[in-house]
């Protein structure tokens, strides 16, 4: 009878035990979730961007962030400006891209432009488009200056700094002398 007894208990025990056999099954389906996350993560890891950040900020350096995040984002994580930055300068609502490099000029740096500017347009007819400083929009009001070229136009200067000459707006890929000749009275730097 004791052996009765006790093989009853031990299928007793199995039937209760039973059940935490198929939470192994959830386990199984929580890995599969988890794996989906980690693709998931992967995926969010691939819109990683990585730009420069240089000039008047505390600390200059290479900084990662997510596709989408704002130059203002890199302006906090190197430090914000210092006390010569001329932070009107930079656009802090733009969003960042890939291997940009974002440069925040002193307060000195900025004026020099707007002299040189006020020098060459005593004169001239007002409303022309500063190609080291005019956003996306208003370079495409420029003849020939479409999105990709306006988006073109500010990566370069971002990357190489301000134009010296409006004749510089040659180095930009797909704007040749037909395109300069079009728009050169209506452009100054």
């Amino acid at each position: 009878m004791f052996q009765r007894v006790r093989t009853i208990f031990f299928i007793l025990i199995l039937m209760f035990t039973a059940p935490a056999g198929c939470s192994s099954g959830h386990h199984v389906e929580v890995s599969q979730d988890t794996e989906a996350e980690k693709k998931g993560s992967t995926a969010k890891a691939e819109k990683k961007i990585v730009i420069y950040i240089c000039g008047q900020v505390k600390h200059p350096g290479v900084y990662e962030f997510s596709a989408g995040d704002r130059i203002a984002a890199a302006v906090k994580a190197a430090g914000g400006f210092t006390s010569k930055a001329s932070w009107e300068s930079v656009n802090q609502a733009e969003k960042m891209k890939d291997g940009q490099q974002i440069y925040v000029p002193s307060e000195e740096e900025a004026k020099e432009p707007s002299s040189q500017n006020a020098a060459e347009g005593a004169g001239t007819s007002a409303g022309k488009v500063n190609i080291n400083t005019a956003g996306r929009e208003e370079l495409m009001t420029l003849s020939g200056i479409g999105e990709s070229k306006a988006e073109d136009i500010i990566a370069y200067r971002e990357e190489h700094g301000p134009f010296s000459k409006t004749e510089d707006i040659m180095k930009i890929q797909g704007i040749k002398e037909g395109i300069y000749n079009k728009i050169k009275d209506s452009i100054t730097i």
